[in-house]
């Protein structure tokens, strides 16, 4: 892989990550046309994605800071209230503390919930993904998809739910849909946005929403894809980490691209896109 690859690769990567038209696909679409080919793919993908995540960490740092600590005083109060259970079994009066307290506590609640139905599909359904992601049939209907569940969204009247009054319902609802999205050409950003909006949630705090949950989600897909290297021989190319730091900075300025997009009711446009891009797949398929 040459370093002009890996920098168009992390280009494409960070611009799609982030707008709900798929980078899976993208990605497949973009070697199979431009034939670029390395037998280190899948451990580049992983990197690739590790680049995505510096983006996200780096939009909503104050927000992670405040769920890591909320995750924090989750467990602590967990023990100590486990503690109090066992220690005391028979004193009346046991001082238990309330374990999601705040805001940011049942959030970081909302987002294991999400992830747990994440892990579960995505599990079930890795040996599918892994069997369809070598041609570009499997993007092209992923794609279709995508563009159905963009236009029901971008259909839905305004919603009211935000930080303060989300329900478990709604976290697994989007994990849900977030497990599915592991499939090639099925956008996990366009999913879960859509989710979100489906179940109730403003448009801005759907993607706000989307985008934080998307990072265990990013972990967990790292881990899979490492596993299924089995004993396949790492190889480490200092080429790689041009199309992580362009996976970085693309990232990071098209989250805001996004924010402002999806304010304005404007997935139609993107549900558009992914119809023409995913007939251009399933034509390829089929005459190549």
């Amino acid at each position: 892989m040459t370093v002009i690859e890996a920098l168009f690769l992390g280009l494409i990567q960070g611009i799609t990550e982030f707008l709900p038209i798929s980078s899976s696909a993208h990605l497949i679409i973009f070697r199979h046309f431009m034939k670029i080919e390395d037998t280190q793919t899948v451990f580049f993908n992983v990197l690739l994605h590790f680049g995505s995540m510096i983006a996200i960490l780096l939009t909503f740092s104050k927000e992670w800071k405040r769920l890591f600590l909320a995750l924090c005083g989750i467990i602590i109060d967990l023990f100590h209230n486990l503690k109090e259970h066992f220690s005391s079994q028979h004193q009346e009066g046991k001082q238990y503390r309330k374990v999601l307290g705040s805001n940011y506590r049942m959030l970081a609640f909302l987002l294991i919930l999400t992830t747990i139905p994440t892990a579960v599909i995505g599990g079930m359904i890795q040996s599918l993904v892994t069997l369809t992601s070598s041609n570009l049939l499997a993007p092209g209907v992923g794609l279709y998809l995508t563009a159905i569940l963009l236009v029901v969204a971008d259909m839905l009247p305004e919603g009211e739910k935000t930080q303060k009054n989300l329900k478990p319902k709604d976290a697994l609802i989007a994990g849900f849909f977030q497990g599915f999205s592991t499939i090639p050409g099925l956008s996990r950003l366009g999913s879960t946005i859509s989710a979100c909006v489906i179940g109730g949630m403003t448009r801005s705090y759907a993607v706000k929403y989307s985008l934080i949950v998307s990072v265990p989600a990013i972990i967990g897909a790292t881990i899979v894809e490492l596993a299924t290297m089995g004993k396949n021989k790492i190889v480490f190319h200092p080429v790689y980490l041009v199309g992580v730091f362009m996976a970085a900075l693309a990232g990071y300025f098209t989250i805001r691209i996004l924010m402002r997009v999806v304010k304005k009711r404007k997935l139609k446009y993107f549900a558009l896109y992914c119809l023409l891009v995913g007939t251009f797949s399933i034509a390829g398929y089929f005459l190549l």
